[in-house]
């Protein structure tokens, strides 16, 4: 019994082979991911949430008559545990959905007033960049530093921009950012997912370059052939 050999569009981000409006074969690519703010905002309100938490473990272990040591425990591990929990379903609840379209002749994204579209045909390629604010937070994160090592107090760095990344389209030389992304292991594999489908679409093409899928898209039309029929 032969088993099914895994697509290499699987996981995330999700991706589905469609066809275009005249019937040609296309990709619909949606990563659900974390913007640097709403990373920012997971943070804020899983905190808050995680504090409450402890806040009312405690207010009921101070209404309990002689807690025992296994009643204290499970007040304090209640709400971290609680905490772990509530940060996952608001990173879950927080994410972006990103729409993303690719044809064998565009390639478009949705936004906030409509679709832009970009000609596929024309040289183009996907890259992975610093967020444009990396270098500001790395300076100002520096100052603090030496202001709190004068002062002789403790601090962590705090890395959002630094740990954040730009997807952009780039066309004819020129940068189009597609999404903004918290973490450089999700960035690039949305941008290694993108890449793979704008080349299995370029060998559909018939282009002479890209990676098809099944050895019938290496071969174009040739002359004298026999017309495929439905």
């Amino acid at each position: 019994m032969t088993q099914k050999t895994r697509s290499p569009f699987a996981g995330k981000p999700t991706t589905w082979q469609v066809t275009d409006r005249n019937g040609n074969p296309a990709f619909r690519i949606e990563p659900r991911v974390l913007t640097p703010l709403r990373h920012s905002l997971v943070r804020l309100v899983g905190g808050l949430g995680t504090l409450g938490l402890f806040g009312l473990s405690l207010a009921s272990l101070a209404g309990a008559n002689n807690p025992d040591g296994s009643a204290v425990i499970a007040s304090l591990a209640v709400p971290a545990v609680g905490g772990i929990v509530l940060h996952q379903m608001l990173g879950a609840l927080f994410r972006k959905r990103v729409e993303i379209m690719m044809t064998l002749e565009q390639f478009s994204v949705r936004t906030l007033f409509g679709w832009k579209r970009y000609d596929r045909l024309l040289p183009h390629r996907f890259a992975v960049l610093p967020h444009d604010w990396t270098q500001a937070e790395h300076d100002g994160q520096e100052y603090r530093m030496q202001r709190a090592q004068l002062q002789k107090q403790p601090m962590k760095k705090q890395r959002l921009y630094s740990n954040s990344f730009h997807i952009s389209f780039d066309y004819l030389g020129q940068r189009n950012d597609v999404v903004t992304v918290f973490g450089q292991k999700e960035a690039v594999a949305i941008a290694m997912r993108l890449k793979a489908c704008d080349e299995v679409l370029d060998a559909l093409a018939r282009r002479g370059q890209g990676t098809p899928l099944s050895p019938e898209d290496e071969w174009g039309d040739q002359p004298g052939a026999i017309p495929e029929t439905v």
